[in-house]
């Protein structure tokens, strides 16, 4: 996680550590059926669709901004570990656009829990870790790319990794609010695709200088 961790003891045994993420796991499972603030969402329910008493949630969590926490960091590591594991092995800039339709897939791909997310982070005010993130994916793309084309300035990698990050976070926040049929999405992606690799394409290029 990017922040101290919210729980109010950490599970050492395998049993715990089920029920802990069971109930993380349940919260998300709520944030995204019922599209709803994490207001809305009392921890009696949490601990309902967790199968657990809500004795077993108080145990781990103070209240439901812990629950939340918790969840952004789980699900922000989750996905993070899922995408880094897309970009290995192989060519890493040939490995770009199946990174790229995962992350897409990641986060269109549960429009409601993403939503859900996103209002989470605004209500508690969590746009910090929302920037680490971002800064923790475009060290990897970054590192990746240097290592691949040691030409590469860092400076101009990482500069180059924070705002394809940020272009395409921000066309997935403005497709989750968006209703479109199929060939639509299909044309958002086609885009965004060829954004990514025009762009890591002029920053390869920029590690072999000027073409003779």
């Amino acid at each position: 996680m990017t922040d101290s961790s919210p729980l109010r003891k950490q599970p050492k045994q395998a049993r715990s550590r089920a029920l802990v993420q069971s109930i993380l796991e349940a919260a998300g499972d709520l944030l995204g059926r019922t599209n709803s603030s994490p207001d809305d969402i009392p921890l009696q329910k949490i601990a309902e669709r967790a199968g657990v008493g809500i004795g077993s949630v108080y145990d781990y969590f103070a209240n439901g901004e812990g629950v939340w926490s918790g969840f952004l960091g789980w699900i922000t590591e989750r996905n993070f570990a899922a995408l880094e594991e897309k970009a290995s092995g192989g060519s890493f800039v040939e490995k770009l656009p199946e990174l790229l339709d995962g992350t897409l897939d990641l986060y269109l791909g549960a429009p409601a829990r993403t939503r859900g997310v996103a209002m989470t982070i605004v209500r508690f005010g969590w746009v910090k870790r929302v920037v680490l993130e971002r800064d923790r994916f475009a060290a990897l793309l970054a590192s990746r790319l240097c290592a691949e084309h040691p030409g590469l300035a860092p400076e101009r990698a990482r500069l180059g990794a924070e705002v394809l990050c940020d272009a395409v976070m921000g066309v997935v926040m403005g497709e989750l609010w968006r209703e479109r049929d199929e060939a639509g999405a299909r044309a958002v992606r086609a885009e965004v695709r060829a954004l990514v690799t025009r762009e890591v394409a002029a920053m390869v290029g920029s590690a072999h200088g000027p073409a003779k």
